[in-house]
């Protein structure tokens, strides 16, 4: 039994590939697909492509972000997609023009979701929606398992509470919402842990949750991934010493561009070394097409061709 884990260097993004090879069956994962493509072999419609994968297993997006959403859309619509998983029912609500950029980024993020459901739908992917609002919560593929993890209650989702309000709102009001959800999406993030089924966690995907969202979730977790992807791309309002130490990884992945790194670099390392893990930034070495890893063993990189 082999697992893979591709993370395509997105920039400030996420976009993973998780590959199970079962001996009789190889199945492919796609976790969100990311937006700021530096080369267009990063894609994830490409790198399907460039791999010779026929179709996606398991789709799956976290939450409703441009960065996590947009790089779904093309693969929709061109690659058959078996299973899907989105975060939220289909909302009833028809957008209209907005000045504030942000809130014109919400009503586009939620225009292209309502797109990806479509095209979904289109091609008759069996398209679900993760707990609390569906039953199932563990996708078995041979001997490991992909395990939602959070949100467990409706009333963890502020994002989508500010959402259910928009359709009986003024436009000004409606505006100050989407402003506002810009701001709470990442509050309403799944998290998903890759195990085998005899217990050792491979892959802790973190997506884009927040220190409050950990706090949460580690009141009935019992976590100790080997590898351990950080969200909200490494910002510190998403991890801290006191988080590394509870679930203690062996390493760690944080998602974005060399800018962003070069500015946190000696911080990232900080609590990196601190917790005794090996941090991995797709994005640190300019030239990155992805990072690759057998799990559970560390990352290897893999430059653009």
């Amino acid at each position: 039994m082999n697992s893979r884990l591709y993370a395509l260097n997105v920039g400030r993004g996420d976009s993973f590939f998780v590959e199970i090879e079962t001996g009789k069956d190889t199945y492919v994962l796609l976790i969100d697909g990311g937006d700021d493509y530096f080369d267009d072999s990063v894609k994830p419609i490409q790198f399907i492509r460039n791999k010779g994968w026929q179709h996606i297993d398991l789709m799956i997006l976290t939450h409703l972000h441009p960065d996590h959403v947009t790089g779904l859309l093309e693969v929709a619509e061109h690659i058959p997609v078996r299973e899907a998983v989105l975060p939220y029912p289909p909302l009833e609500w028809e957008p209209g023009k907005y000045r504030h950029p942000k809130a014109a980024q919400s009503a586009s993020v939620l225009s292209n979701y309502r797109t990806l459901q479509e095209l979904l739908l289109k091609q008759n992917s069996n398209v679900s929606v993760r707990h609390p609002f569906g039953q199932k919560k563990d996708w078995q593929f041979g001997d490991i398992v992909l395990r939602h993890l959070d949100p467990q209650h409706e009333s963890d989702l502020f994002a989508y509470t500010n959402l259910l309000q928009l359709a009986d709102s003024s436009p000004d009001i409606q505006e100050k919402r989407l402003v506002a959800f810009d701001s709470l999406s990442n509050l309403d993030s799944s998290v998903w842990l890759l195990e085998q089924s005899g217990g050792e966690q491979l892959f802790l995907f973190g997506g884009d949750a927040l220190l409050s969202n950990w706090e949460r979730i580690m009141k009935t977790a019992h976590l100790h991934p080997r590898g351990f992807k950080i969200g909200h791309h490494g910002m510190l309002d998403a991890w801290n010493e006191q988080l590394l130490q509870q679930l203690s990884p062996d390493w760690l992945l944080i998602t974005n561009h060399n800018a962003e790194y070069e500015q946190f670099r000696e911080e990232w390392t900080r609590l990196a070394q601190n917790a005794g893990c090996q941090l991995f930034v797709t994005g640190s070495q300019p030239g990155t097409h992805h990072l690759a890893s057998r799990l559970p063993f560390i990352p290897e990189r893999m430059e653009l061709k």
